[in-house]
């Protein structure tokens, strides 16, 4: 009773964030200098075109009225029409949300798998020279930017030793496998279609490594801070004085407590890698959802601008609240300390 409460207490909490971004983002999308009409029928159109699309769009009426039209659209999944491609928005979201979902997918894949084993290395190894090799890579992958990794990794990988591939999701010569999820290797995999599995991973592997480099070397930190934390601990030597095995003094009695900070940091890096997708997206012309967002911004098409961000701030709310679901398990004090509060 008390694990349901927490939760529906989370969620309302969400519900209410998504309803604050929404009226902030309208607004905002709404006093950027520019006209978003003028900008959609370009330089040469009349003033008479110009309202009438305005006029088509609404953008004469008060911004309550906008908002609440607004609000209205989105209970029936109605988003409008993007100014810049032209077509409904929904569309164009669904079109790019698989791709980026993917590459940010694979990025968390080596965040964790290659961030926490780091840490849990190099805590372990304490001051020693795995250690210090681990923290020197971590150290590196925060300082240098994204873009910086991306042009690297094309330069070694693909101009160099010409081992992988750089520019989109399959070769032109290559027909796309049949469409179920949107996600090239899970439709390939459903399909049957090995040849584009295998050509659709390594299109993959650059950009999500680049876009993983900077969030793996954080997460590697954070994890060997808390893991030496956790072993200078009393009951990490009362269980060495028990004669317990390294492994399982590491595994069951030092990861466990420091992973509760690091799944925190873990569910935020998500949302940060949607957000900083778009400069991988930039370089190897990635077709997603960010190198989409990016362009509704240029355009100011407000349309696009909006959704963008609320699917981005709803990605943030599944994701924190996850995290919870995770967190309170490994830890259940968390969940029972809140609901007594």
């Amino acid at each position: 009773m008390k694990a349901a409460k927490y939760f529906f207490r989370r969620m309302v909490g969400g519900v209410i964030v998504l309803l604050g971004v929404s009226v902030l983002i309208f607004v905002l999308a709404r006093v950027i200098p520019g006209d978003p009409a003028r900008l959609a029928l370009g330089a040469e159109a009349s003033v008479q075109q110009v309202e009438a699309l305005r006029e088509r769009l609404g953008l004469n009426d008060s911004l309550p009225v906008q908002y609440w039209n607004f609000l209205v659209g989105v209970s029936r999944f109605d988003f409008g029409v993007s100014l810049y491609t032209n077509r409904p928005v929904i569309e164009d979201i669904a079109e790019g949300l698989p791709a980026t979902v993917e590459l940010v997918t694979m990025s968390m894949i080596f965040v964790v798998g290659f961030g926490v084993l780091m840490g849990a290395l190099s805590a372990h190894h304490r001051d020693g020279a795995l250690d210090n090799l681990f923290r020197m890579i971590s150290l590196i992958g925060v300082c240098a930017p994204i873009f910086v990794w991306a042009i690297l990794l094309m330069l070694v990988f693909a101009y160099f030793l010409e081992l992988l591939p750089v520019f989109g999701r399959l070769p032109p010569d290559m027909p796309p496998p049949t469409h179920v999820t949107g996600f090239f290797l899970v439709d390939s995999a459903l399909s049957g279609r090995w040849d584009a599995f295998w050509t659709s991973l390594r299109h993959l592997l650059l950009p999500s490594i680049a876009l993983s480099l900077p969030a793996m070397g954080q997460t590697a930190r954070l994890t060997r801070a808390n893991m030496m934390d956790a072993y200078d601990r009393q009951y990490i030597e009362m269980a060495r004085a028990f004669s317990f095995r390294d492994r399982e003094i590491l595994a069951k009695y030092a990861m466990r407590p420091a992973m509760i900070p690091t799944l925190t940091i873990i569910g935020l890096e998500f949302v940060a890698l949607l957000g900083n997708a778009f400069l991988v997206e930039a370089v190897f012309i990635w077709p997603g959802m960010a190198r989409y967002g990016v362009q509704t911004i240029l355009h100011k098409d407000l349309n696009g601008i909006v959704t963008t961000v609320l699917l981005m701030s709803l990605f943030f709310v599944v994701v924190n609240l996850i995290v919870d679901f995770v967190v309170t398990y490994v830890n259940p004090r968390i969940r029972l300390d809140a609901t007594n509060r």
